[in-house]
């Protein structure tokens, strides 16, 4: 195909498509009239089991639900927050029991890995929402959420452990694997 030839071709193509309301690129996915669907992702019952002595940190950007919208496309997320005066290993095996008998599976073993230093474990269930465990450190905390780690006269825990416990999903609320 000549150089003149090829121009008109992607001129019409261009052209055609931008009049006829129609696209070459697939529409993006928008987090628009989502909200019955992030008040349902935020009832998920699983995301109420937490260890006995973990207090809820709410507010702020890092817990609650929300439909995300990402360059990449939109997705539902629900994240719950936790200052618990327990080890990462006592969350782990609480998770490991109470997620299991809900009817969710570690898609890994509940290693902490050398050093104790693996800190995201996703578990799954058939045809719900996979869900997130994540513990962070007192610097991501600031760093990342903008949070100071140490508020255990505000929440009567002497907090030695920050955890997450958060599920995403689909914009239509179907599951997204770990």
């Amino acid at each position: 195909m000549n150089m003149i030839a090829g121009r008109a071709l992607l001129a019409f193509l261009l052209i055609g498509t931008g009049l006829s309301g129609c696209a070459l690129l697939p529409p993006f996915e928008t987090c628009e009239a989502t909200e019955a669907a992030v008040a349902e992702l935020d009832q998920l019952p699983a995301l109420d089991l937490r260890p006995k002595g973990a207090v809820s940190v709410g507010g702020g950007p890092w817990a609650g639900a929300e439909c995300v919208d990402d360059t990449a496309g939109a997705w539902l997320s629900a994240t719950r927050f936790y200052a618990y005066g327990g080890s990462r290993q006592e969350v782990l095996e609480y998770y490991g029991r109470e997620a299991r008998a809900a009817g969710w599976r570690p898609v890994h073993d509940l290693d902490m890995g050398p050093n104790g230093r693996r800190a995201v474990f996703c578990f799954e269930s058939a045809d719900r929402p996979s869900i997130t465990l994540a513990f962070d450190t007192p610097e991501m905390l600031r760093e990342v959420y903008g949070m100071e780690p140490h508020p255990a006269s505000l929440l009567g825990v002497e907090a030695r452990t920050w955890f997450s416990w958060s599920t995403e999903a689909e914009l239509d609320g179907s599951r997204i694997s770990c």
